[in-house]
């Protein structure tokens, strides 16, 4: 009886032994992907940040775009259902190695794109030197907004010619492009994709605003649909491209929108986050009282789930911004004299700026990954800022971007007829206490688009 007895027990141990490793695995696999999400947040820059917010709102009930500032409308705002943590974000030694980085077409400009898509033989001399001329003419979205008649008196051609061109070149991708305007650009990219809608065609030509307000009520009454379909229209609609010419090289400025920004007066130096469109989201006060007030298990639960996700979402964004305070304080402290006189950088290491926040040094990383700050000397890639001391005889802080100064300043001034190679430069850079390898010289020229002796001498 008592060896049945102790058997049983030790079944039983096995059993709740099992039970509990099996929940703690369960409890740590949902940490796990709670912690990878917030970090995921953690290293989108703005626009990523906002998009994600945007797509929330189409598919979450429980949030709400607060376009419409009446009185007569009410919303909750978000930041009251914050659950605001101390801590920092946590994460492993695994580095994010996905990229998000995008380039545009190689060296082929617009024009090239553009035409590459015709057959030459096709056409005629006249037809294809049109076809160049209203490439010229598209504004910097891929509108084609000038009068067909200007066009047609300018090029001396008459007003048909003129039409026949433009739609040759309205078939060609990307979609939409030569449009008048964006109404009639998200239309031709429905028609190029065979989606056939009354109720999109309706909402792109009429509703619009309605949409970039984030009045759905408003488009589902006009149109007597329920919300949730408007709400998959808009989604689809959102994947189309408003701006057909975005991703292309046009030869213009590009412009950056900087996620940190430095602001200095007097002595003082302000530091924030670009970041204040994240107030346009509130919680949808209506869905709020349908959860407090039902009595289907189903459907509150439902809600509940819905709610958790958008103060998870909340949670995570207060976090990120947060961190990224920090990180900018830290790095600001040590670069001061950088962003003040303009003065070289001082070797610094994520490392450096994670002991000093009191988190991981792969945090940092996902922090400034793909972020731009602003300051009074203009704008930079965030990660430019960090750099790792170079070994030098007096153990001072040189950084890469001080010896490229260095051999640059060098080349300029040489005997282009005797041309310093790389290994007298490693003697020009140990006379200034600065001591590298050649391959580091190589390297850093290489960086620097200069070539090596022999290319540069000249005879």
């Amino acid at each position: 009886m008592k060896v049945f007895q102790h058997r049983k027990n030790n079944k039983i141990r096995k059993w709740c032994f099992t039970m509990s490793l099996d929940l703690t695995l369960q409890q740590r696999q949902q940490l796990s992907q709670s912690q990878i999400q917030s970090l995921e947040i953690l290293a989108m820059d703005s626009i990523e940040l906002n998009q994600l917010l945007k797509n929330e709102y189409l598919e979450n009930p429980m949030m709400e775009h607060n376009g419409d500032t009446s009185e007569n409308s009410y919303s909750e705002p978000l930041t009251s259902y914050y659950e605001p943590s101390g801590g920092a974000y946590t994460s492993t030694d695994d580095e994010d190695r996905r990229s998000r980085d995008f380039s545009a077409p190689k060296e082929n400009t617009l024009e090239e794109y553009l035409l590459s898509q015709l057959d030459m033989k096709l056409y005629s001399h006249q037809e294809w030197k049109l076809f160049i001329y209203l490439i010229g003419c598209l504004d910097d979205s891929g509108f084609f907004t000038m009068p067909v008649k200007e066009v047609a008196e300018k090029n001396s051609v008459s007003v048909d010619f003129v039409k026949q061109c433009l739609y040759t070149l309205q078939q060609l991708e990307p979609y939409g492009i030569f449009s008048p305007g964006l109404q009639e650009s998200l239309l031709h990219q429905l028609d190029a994709l065979d989606i056939n809608s009354e109720v999109l065609t309706q909402m792109i030509l009429y509703h619009l605003n309605d949409m970039a307000e984030g009045k759905i009520s408003n488009i589902s009454r006009s149109l007597h649909i329920p919300t949730t379909e408007v709400r998959k229209n808009i989604e689809i609609i959102t994947r189309l491209n408003p701006r057909p010419l975005s991703g292309f090289s046009s030869g213009t400025n590009s412009y950056i929108i900087p996620d940190i920004i430095f602001e200095k007066e007097a002595d003082n130096w302000t530091i924030r986050l670009n970041d204040s469109w994240v107030g346009n989201y509130s919680l949808n006060d209506y869905y709020l009282k349908m959860m407090n007030s039902s009595s289907d298990t189903e459907l509150i639960s439902y809600f509940k789930e819905k709610l958790r996700r958008v103060q998870f979402i909340l949670n995570s964004i207060e976090q990120r911004r947060q961190t990224i305070l920090s990180i900018a304080e830290i790095i600001l402290d040590i670069q001061r004299d950088f962003f003040e006189n303009n003065a070289p950088l001082i070797p610094m290491t994520m490392s450096d700026v994670a002991k000093r926040a009191g988190i991981h040094t792969s945090t940092v990383s996902r922090a400034v990954k793909g972020k731009y700050l602003q300051y009074t000397g203009g704008s930079l890639f965030l990660k430019n800022l960090f750099a790792s001391s170079v070994s030098s005889h007096d153990n001072a802080d040189i950084t890469p971007m001080v010896v490229k100064q260095f051999i640059k300043e060098f080349i300029e001034s040489e005997n282009k007829k005797k041309p310093y190679s790389d290994q007298a430069l490693v003697k020009l850079l140990a006379e200034q206490n600065v001591h590298v390898s050649r391959r580091a010289i190589a390297k850093y020229r290489e960086e620097l688009g200069i070539k090596g002796s022999f290319d540069r001498r000249v005879i």
